[in-house]
């Protein structure tokens, strides 16, 4: 029964980093180390400013499944683009920007999507994380055997891959409608850094198709 739960949990995962390596890195790794003439934060709030909503604030995110930006209508969340290996001027921080402003923006408009994504996206990093804690246990007290622990793991992953993938579509609409805003309200003087963006945003849509534990390690 084990060898079961393992072949149809690796399948969606094998699927999902396929899909994320041809969709999104590919890309992102061309162009998403290019720089761009503004930081991204720059960006987003030229963008909101542009659609009307100037009384939107931008905060620094410390949730780590806050890759949609917040929830609330007052405010939208932005990780800090100057940490680690980021960059604020880079491809990769712009479209990232731009993904969050996109989905504050459709969130306005349906907020039953965004929200049934965001659900996917924390179910994501929290349900393997916390099988995997449970599964250590039980092999600690030697109650589970070491196969059936593996397909566990493996299980809790690829259930996790499916809630993503089902839920895609709303980060792709917001990546279209982020396109749309840059392309109709001429967020940038430059046609070469719009066309540079435009298909990087959808990349950093297709990245979130692979759950929060086997992201990190990607």
């Amino acid at each position: 029964m084990h060898r079961v739960i393992l072949l149809l949990s690796i399948i969606p995962l094998l699927v999902a980093i396929i899909l994320r390596r041809f969709n999104g890195d590919r890309i992102l790794r061309r162009d998403g180390q290019e720089l761009l003439t503004k930081p991204a934060e720059d960006t987003a709030r030229r963008m909101l400013d542009a659609m009307g909503h100037e009384n939107i604030e931008l905060l620094q995110s410390k949730s780590p499944w806050a890759v949609l930006g917040s929830s609330s209508d007052k405010a939208v969340e932005l990780p800090d683009y100057t940490k680690g290996k980021r960059h604020p001027g880079t491809v990769e921080s712009h479209a990232h920007a731009a993904l969050r402003v996109g989905v504050f923006l459709l969130s306005q408009r349906e907020p039953t999507l965004t929200g049934k994504r965001e659900w996917a996206l924390r179910f994501g990093h929290v349900f393997p994380v916390f099988t995997v804690i449970c599964v250590i246990f039980a092999l600690a007290v030697g109650k589970l055997p070491a196969l059936w622990g593996l397909s566990i793991i493996v299980g809790s992953l690829g259930l996790a891959a499916c809630a993503q993938a089902l839920t895609l579509a709303c980060e792709l609409r917001a990546a279209t409608l982020a396109s749309v805003v840059l392309e109709k309200k001429r967020i940038f003087p430059r046609l070469s850094e719009e066309e540079l963006l435009v298909p990087a945003i959808r990349a950093q849509a297709w990245r979130a198709i692979v759950p929060g534990l086997l992201a990190r390690l990607m």
